[in-house]
C-alpha cells in the first residue's frame, strides 16, 4: 500500500507537503490515473485522499494527506529522517519517503546518505553487543551502552555511559571497516585466537576516545566522527600486543623516560650552580692582589686563586663524568627499542625518536656549557699569575738571576782540606 502512495505522490509531481497533505491541480495524466486506482482500497493508515475532482478541461484537483505513523512516514530530506527514533536502537525505518531524494526504502539503489545511515544502525547493533553492560529500557528511542578502562598506575578504573543519540549531525562522517566488529563478533569466530583480547582492546579503543572527548555532549556522535581514530588506536594496541608489547604502556614508559633522563641531566647543572657562583667572586682577588702591598701578600693570593680554579674544574670534570654516565644508561635502557624500532607502529616509532632525540640534545648542551665553564674555571688561576707576573716582574726577575748565578758559580774549596 505505502508503494501505491508513493507512486501517486511521484504522479502529482511531488508537490511541496503543508500539513502532511500533498495537493494537485493540473491535467489528469495516464500515471496520475494509474495511481489513483492503486490508491482505490488504500487503508488509513497507509493515508487518505480527502479531494478528488475532475474539473472543466480534463484537469483533476487532488489533495492527499500522507502517512505520518510507523505504516509509512515521508520526510522532507535525510537530516529529517537521522531523527526518526528508531534509528537511535539500530532499526533503520520501513516505508519511508524521502522528499529531496526522490527515495523510498522499496527503491532498488540506495543514495550516498542512505548507505551512510544504514552503517550507523549497523554499528549501534554491533555496539549493543560488544559493550561490558547494555540498558535498553530507560529512553524508548536509545541505548545506554557501558564501556570502560582499566586501572592505569595511580588512575583508577572508569567506566563510560554511550547513549546511541543519532540526528543529523551523524550524516557526513565515514565509517570505514564496521566489518572489522562484525568478524570479532561473529559467533563463528569463537575459537580462533585471541579473540577475547581484540574484544578488550576495541572495548579499550572506544572508551579512551570517549574519555578524550568526555566533556562533549553527544558521545555517540563523537565515536561516529573518531571512528579511524578508534580503528588506529585498537590496530596499534593489537600489534603491540603480538609483539607482547602494549602500546599504551610503551608510550607512558617513553614519556616517562624522558622526563626521568631530562630531570637528572638538568640536575646535574643545578648541583653545582650554587658552586660555581664562586667563579665571579674569585675575580675580586684580581683587586686584592693588584692593591697588595708585598710579594708574600700577593703569593698567598695567587695560590688561593689557583686553588679556587682547581676545585672549580675538577667540579667540572665530575660532573661530566657524570652526564656521560647518564648518557651512557639511557643508551643501554633504549638499545632494544632501537634495534626494533622498525617493527612497532608508526606512532611508537615517531615518540621514540623524539625521546632519544631530546635527550641527546640536551646532553650536548651539558657537554659545551661544561666546556665553557671549564674555560672560565682557568681564568680566577690564570689571571692572578699573570697579574703577579706582571706586578713583580722586578722582583721575579732578581729571585731568577741571583738563583741562576748561584748555581752556575764555582765553588770555593779551602785547599788545606786537599792535603794528606
Amino acid at each position: 500500500m505505502f508503494s501505491n502512495v508513493v507512486a501517486l505522490y511521484r504522479a502529482m509531481g511531488a508537490p511541496a507537503i503543508e500539513g502532511g497533505v500533498a495537493s494537485y491541480d493540473g491535467p489528469l495524466t495516464p500515471d496520475i490515473t494509474a495511481a489513483l486506482q492503486g490508491c482505490k482500497d488504500l487503508q488509513p493508515e497507509f493515508g487518505k485522499i480527502q479531494h478528488h475532482e475532475i474539473v472543466e478541461g480534463g484537469a483533476v484537483e487532488i489533495e492527499l494527506r500522507l502517512p505520518t505513523n510507523e505504516s509509512g512516514r515521508f520526510y522532507a530530506n535525510v537530516s529529517d529522517l537521522a531523527r526518526n527514533g528508531s534509528l537511535g536502537k539500530g532499526q533503520f525505518p520501513q516505508n519511508v519517503y524521502v522528499v529531496d531524494l526522490d527515495w523510498a526504502d522499496f527503491d532498488g539503489g540506495e543514495p550516498t546518505q542512505i548507505k551512510g545511515l544504514r552503517r550507523v544502525c549497523r554499528l549501534i547493533e554491533l555496539l549493543a553487543l560488544l559493550a561490558i553492560g547494555v540498558d535498553k529500557d530507560s529512553s524508548p528511542d536509545t541505548y545506554n551502552l557501558f564501556f570502560a578502562l582499566p586501572p592505569d598506575g595511580a588512575k583508577p578504573p572508569r567506566t563510560f555511559l554511550l547513549p546511541t543519540v543519532v540526528d543529523e549531525n551523524v550524516l557526513g562522517h565515514e565509517l570505514r571497516h564496521v566489518s572489522l566488529l562484525e568478524e570479532i563478533l561473529n559467533r563463528k569466530n569463537e575459537n580462533k585466537a585471541h579473540l577475547s583480547e581484540r574484544k578488550l582492546m576495541i572495548r579499550m579503543a572506544i572508551a579512551s576516545v570517549i574519555e578524550k572527548f568526555e566533556s562533549e555532549p553527544n558521545h555517540f556522535l563523537v565515536i561516529v566522527r573518531e571512528w579511524n581514530e578508534v580503528l588506529a588506536t585498537y590496530r596499534a594496541n593489537l600489534q603491540t600486543y603480538v609483539y607482547s608489547f602494549s602500546f599504551e604502556k610503551a608510550r607512558r614508559e617513553l614519556a616517562q623516560a624522558e622526563i626521568d633522563y631530562g630531570t637528572k641531566l638538568s640536575g646535574v647543572l643545578g648541583d653545582i650552580a650554587g658552586k660555581m657562583l664562586a667563579l665571579p667572586i674569585s675575580f675580586a682577588g684580581w683587586v686584592a692582589l693588584n692593591n697588595s702591598t708585598s710579594p708574600f701578600e700577593g703569593f698567598v693570593l695567587v695560590l688561593g686563586l689557583i686553588v679556587v680554579s682547581l676545585v672549580l674544574l675538577a667540579i667540572l670534570h665530575n660532573q661530566t663524568l657524570q652526564t656521560n654516565r647518564l648518557l651512557h644508561s639511557f643508551n643501554v635502557v633504549f638499545d632494544d627499542f632501537k634495534d626494533k624500532i622498525k617493527t612497532y607502529p608508526p606512532k611508537l616509532q615517531g615518540l621514540l625518536k623524539i625521546t632519544i632525540e631530546q635527550v641527546e640534545t640536551q646532553g650536548r648542551t651539558l657537554r659545551r656549557t661544561f666546556l665553557l665553564l671549564q674555560g672560565l674555571a682557568l681564568l680566577p688561576g690564570a689571571g692572578a699569575a699573570l697579574l703577579a707576573l706582571i706586578k713583580y716582574w722586578d722582583s721575579l726577575l732578581w729571585v731568577a738571576v741571583t738563583a741562576i748565578s748561584a748555581i752556575s758559580a764555582a765553588p770555593y774549596i779551602d785547599p788545606i782540606f786537599l792535603s794528606p
